[in-house]
């Protein structure tokens, strides 16, 4: 199957008078050397690098996945504002979370491009941005192309909060990086300079919340444990932060159950792969696993790492950003 996708990746770059490697090493940011090792061999590609150039040369993976039996179990998912929603994803999601639950000793490794979608669903107006965005921005919904944020002042909970109390319950180890903590806040800078926020209540809102949210994984963090914020002396599941200086292209998680390992890579620009597949799997879960050996346990005892990146380095973003 590899050897496939890479045959069709040269013939579609041949027809485009295109050298393969020098549009691989530029689509995905790497040296053309690195390129060439992929081209041959293939199944070094990683699974996020597959997605991003599937949906540059327009190659749809699902083609894929009756030609190998380790591929398939591979489902390729476009986002759009039609047919597969980011509720139809929140609806995904919630399954994998259920059959971790029913499993015990299952845990979530999961690598942040973005703060994880669950801890948004604490947070109401939160929520209705990030939505908002995705929808806006992202999804290019036609009918927000001329609307504002707004959320209702009466709203004190998200409807899809069920995703954050499930995924407290679940061990986790999550990979953050700079991009991580900051992608929100240029969001909200960007919304507020443009006014975009329907009023300076809705900006103020989401930004309070946004700070509630970065408290909220700094206790986390300390403690070792997922906390709700609604009830201050609950403990949830086992927790792991991990700050890495690597670059994550999109949000990747492993599902780890005793008897079995599901991949998620998640683009907000192209869309969602899930997958039980060895190679789906192994490529994503090495990923990860090498931002955390090239990272920093920022939980329980790394304290010091810790304040310097969600206190101090969010503090003084906010300041550059003119957030305070």
């Amino acid at each position: 199957m590899m050897e496939n996708f890479t045959q069709l990746l040269n013939e579609k770059t041949k027809k485009m008078g295109l050298r393969t490697a020098a549009i691989i090493a530029e689509i995905l940011n790497i040296s053309e050397d690195a390129a060439y090792r992929r081209i041959r061999d293939p199944y070094t590609f990683k699974a996020d690098e597959m997605i991003k150039l599937a949906r540059e040369f327009q190659i749809d993976l699902n083609h894929f996945t009756n030609a190998n039996p380790n591929w398939q179990l591979v489902e390729y998912k476009a986002l759009n504002f039609e047919t597969y929603t980011s509720d139809n994803f929140y609806s995904e999601l919630e399954g994998r979370l259920d059959h971790c639950k029913f499993h015990p000793h299952s845990q979530i490794v999961y690598g942040a491009k973005e703060i994880p979608f669950f801890y948004y669903m604490w947070y109401p107006a939160l929520a209705e941005f990030k939505n908002f965005v995705w929808n806006r921005e992202f999804l290019k919904k036609p009918s927000l192309n001329n609307a504002t944020f707004f959320c209702e002042p009466k709203t004190i909970h998200n409807k899809n909060i069920k995703l954050a109390e499930k995924y407290m319950n679940i061990a986790s180890h999550e990979i953050w990086g700079y991009e991580t903590l900051y992608s929100t806040l240029y969001q909200i800078q960007h919304y507020k300079e443009c006014g975009l926020f329907q009023d300076d209540s809705n900006y103020q809102r989401v930004l309070r919340e946004y700070d509630q949210l970065i408290e909220l994984i700094t206790k986390q963090a300390e403690v070792g444990h997922k906390l709700n914020p609604y009830l201050p002396n609950f403990k949830g599941a086992r927790y792991k932060l991990y700050f890495t200086p690597m670059i994550t292209t999109d949000n990747s998680m492993i599902f780890h159950s005793i008897k079995e390992k599901t991949a998620v890579i998640c683009s907000q620009m192209s869309g969602v792969v899930f997958s039980d597949s060895p190679h789906w799997v192994y490529s994503t879960e090495n990923w990860l696993n090498t931002c955390k050996e090239n990272g920093t346990l920022i939980s329980k005892t790394g304290n010091g790492a810790r304040n310097k990146f969600l206190v101090q380095d969010y503090k003084n973003k906010k300041i550059m950003l003119g957030l305070v």
